[in-house]
């Protein structure tokens, strides 16, 4: 047994015995030992080729690599010593070798190589920035400013290091520093404008930030008006939108860029809803152009028109939770709720597009404002025969490709609008070889509105199963062969006349005939209560009542169906009646919470959850 243990422990010991490789393939061998997990293996090559040619730089980086990943700080040191000896030149691995006696608890010692380092071996603004980064790394807040304050005197800029040491500070929200690193950059560099507002304005993220942010900007601005750029983009993020447009001011409009910054800037505005002032800054922009620009005279006075338009349109009711086939283009609305067709932003925004037209020629711009207009007259003053006259027109005007398919899918529209149901039809009707687009959602919309439900289900049938799901069509088609699906293909005599009565009440909304498609809702529910489209049908109605102030009429119409499939939909419609119209959040939460305990597979529930906990929490607090 003890001969076999012999042999054994021999054998053992030859299998760890490795012939390392010599020559050029030494190297490439460590390489791939490394990569593969065979570190050990890898570190005796490398160190038997530093060995025999100590100025081997690939295997000297490799090996002081694997001892600072495993944290062998002891060997690292040895190694970089080593190397030193042979390369006294390499002024990077001296700073390094700093780094691990700091590293390795002998600060003394990191401190003494940085400190002679500094006295020997700043020559030129290289070895500063490598010392300013080994001081940053560690800490060494002290060190590093007294380095950058000699460097600046050294090669007289004061900008020296300045982009660095503010995004140190910042990175420490030590911003007040980072702030006047910031202003001295932008004063000697102007090309880091762009870059230092970017910065800025991620500081003022956090809100504690502003008031030093705003007072550090004005008085900055004061002696570098590049400053007040950086300022407007902050009031403008803040919203402070006032200040903003006065600094966009106090820059003034000399040239190209600063006509492009108003015309970003008054766009932006009326994006954010502030109107009026949108409406300022177009008109200031107007005022300050040269008249040798007419393609930007052509955008601001378009912006300016839609900013007026803006003015006109009330803001509708929205639901928080309830939607009606929401982004779904078959019930997109088309108009906007009861326009006082004789305010002032009305008459200012006609007035306005009227005079670009005798202002300019035909173009892309006056076939827009044509179609603005057609828009106004077709979904604000429902003057479908004006906003037919405007189509065409726009038509005539040198449209661009785009726009020019939004015009000729509007004038068909107008056909629904007004009730031409067959014209629509006719005027919709897919080629054969026509791909799924807008045009086909009207067209079936069309054949709803005349009763054909047959025609688009035999469509719908094929198209969903060929359609790609990625096509921007797909989910809208998907839900209306659902809808044919589950209310009208299986169903009844009863449910067939009922679906049919629903797309009729849908196509008197379509013209914007409420009070009649309301009447026709009405009538649905009470001759056909057990249909299958009837709870759908409740809740439409709901939806409608509430859009035109009925709010107590949709709460009753909303709790009838309470026990239909549609339980979800009708609690948390009467939880937002009482939240958001009766001003009673208690009865709205007990609604929220029998959604919770009561429709556990509704999609609304974590919705609804989120929700709950936002209306509790200042109850708990």
């Amino acid at each position: 047994m003890k001969y076999f243990l012999v042999i054994f422990l021999a054998g053992q010991l030859f299998a760890q015995i490795q012939v390392i490789p010599e020559g050029e393939g030494a190297f490439t061998q460590a390489m791939a030992m490394e990569r593969a997990g065979k570190i050990e293996a890898a570190t005796q090559i490398y160190k038997k080729i530093l060995e025999e040619n100590p100025n081997q730089q690939p295997s000297y980086f490799q090996l002081k690599n694997i001892y600072t990943k495993s944290g062998d700080l002891k060997a690292a040191i040895s190694l970089v010593q080593r190397w030193l000896i042979d390369n006294p030149q390499d002024l990077q691995s001296e700073l390094i070798l700093g780094e691990f006696y700091f590293r390795d608890q002998q600060q003394d010692k990191g401190l003494a190589i940085w400190n002679s380092f500094r006295k020997t071996k700043l020559t030129n603004q290289t070895t500063y920035r490598l010392l300013f980064h080994t001081y940053a790394r560690f800490g060494q807040v002290e060190a590093m400013e007294s380095l950058v304050r000699e460097g600046r005197k050294k090669f007289k800029e004061p900008h020296f290091f300045a982009i660095d040491l503010a995004n140190y500070y910042q990175s420490r929200q030590t911003f007040d520093r980072s702030l006047r690193e910031y202003m001295t950059l932008i004063r000697h560099q102007k090309q880091y404008l762009r870059y230092s507002t970017d910065r800025i304005l991620l500081m003022s993220d956090d809100t504690t930030t502003h008031a030093l942010i705003d007072s550090t900007l004005r008085a900055s601005a004061e002696v570098n008006p590049n400053v007040r750029s950086i300022l407007a983009g902050f009031y403008y993020k803040t919203g402070q939108f006032n200040n903003a447009f006065t600094e966009h001011q106090l820059m003034g409009m000399v040239g190209l860029e600063d006509t492009k910054r108003w015309l970003t800037f008054a766009e932006n505005l009326r994006k954010e809803k502030q109107q009026d002032l949108s409406i300022k800054s177009y008109h200031y922009l107007l005022q300050n152009l040269n008249d040798s620009e007419p393609n930007t005279v052509g955008k601001a006075l378009l912006g300016l028109g839609q900013a007026f338009e803006d003015q006109i349109i009330q803001n509708q009711t929205e639901l928080i939770f309830v939607k009606w086939f929401p982004d779904n283009d078959f019930f997109q609305n088309q108009f906007i709720k009861s326009p006082n067709i004789g305010n002032d932003p009305l008459a200012n925004t006609l007035e306005h597009y009227q005079s670009i037209l005798a202002m300019l020629p035909p173009s892309n711009t006056t076939a827009t404002v044509h179609y603005r207009l057609g828009e106004i007259q077709s979904r604000m003053m429902r003057d479908y025969q004006g906003a037919k006259i405007s189509y065409n027109a726009a038509l005539k005007a040198r449209p661009n490709q785009k726009l020019m398919q939004k015009i000729k899918l509007r004038i068909g529209d107008l056909l629904l609008s007004s009730g031409e149901y067959e014209s629509a039809v006719q005027y919709f009707m897919p080629n054969v070889n026509q791909p799924i687009n807008e045009s086909t959602i009207l067209y079936l919309n069309s054949l709803f509105f005349i009763q054909d439900i047959d025609t688009p289900m035999a469509f719908l049938d094929s198209v969903t199963l060929t359609l790609n799901p990625d096509h921007g069509f797909f989910n809208d088609l998907l839900e209306i062969h659902d809808l044919i699906i589950n209310y009208y293909a299986d169903g009844t005599k009863d449910d067939q006349l009922a679906f049919k009565l629903f797309f009729k009440a849908e196509a008197l909304i379509r013209q914007y005939k409420i009070p009649e498609g309301i009447a026709e809702l009405q009538n649905l529910i009470n001759q056909h209560p057990d249909a299958l489209i009837t709870p759908l049908s409740s809740l439409r109605l709901a939806i409608l009542l509430i859009e035109f102030d009925q709010i107590d009429s949709a709460y009753r119409v909303a709790m009838s169906i309470e026990n239909t499939p549609l339980k979800d939909q009708s609690l948390v419609l009467s939880g937002e009646i009482e939240e958001r119209f009766h001003g009673n959040t208690q009865n709205a939460l007990k609604y929220y919470h029998r959604i919770l305990s009561e429709c556990p597979t509704s999609l609304l529930l974590e919705p609804v959850r989120i929700h709950i906990r936002k209306l509790s929490q200042p109850q708990e607090s």
